[in-house]
């Protein structure tokens, strides 16, 4: 009969895409469905037009103390409380709604955090926070 014995040794040399494509439909139907429900969701609203309107625009700026107690601004190195102070002015002078983010090490000391709150305020930024990490408990 037709009936062959195929050797183990031989190398398999075609590739069986079906489970790859079944996937890729998969994921693309779970999409469209996602797509329409959080579209379903937004709220839709038509503004009125005026036209002595303006754009307000914020600039935020990252502040970011090391356990160390360095000082850095947007990612870039600071060299004291002093130069932040100037950074910050200069920030502030281009955009008069600057907001900060005041984010430290676990282990900083709350000596540092409170002295950039304390720059912060007295240039006037009213807008500030304190970031946290929401992903896990306290511990």
């Amino acid at each position: 009969m037709g009936l062959s014995k195929q050797n183990d040794d031989d190398i398999m040399a075609d590739i069986n895409i079906t489970p790859l494509v079944d996937i890729m439909l998969v994921l693309l139907i779970i999409f469209m469905l996602v797509s329409t429900v959080v579209d379903m969701n937004a709220i839709r609203v038509e503004l009125p037009k005026a036209a002595t309107g303006a754009a307000l625009e914020t600039r935020t700026a990252a502040v970011m103390i090391t356990r160390e107690g360095g000082f850095y601004l947007d990612g870039q190195s600071v060299t004291g409380a002093q130069e932040l102070m100037s950074r910050l002015q200069t920030l502030k002078n281009k955009n008069e709604n600057l907001q900060v983010i005041i984010g430290a090490d676990k282990r900083a000391y709350h000596e540092d955090v409170v002295r950039v709150i304390d720059l912060v305020r007295s240039l006037g930024i009213t807008r500030f926070a304190i970031q946290v990490d929401t992903t896990g408990a306290a511990g």
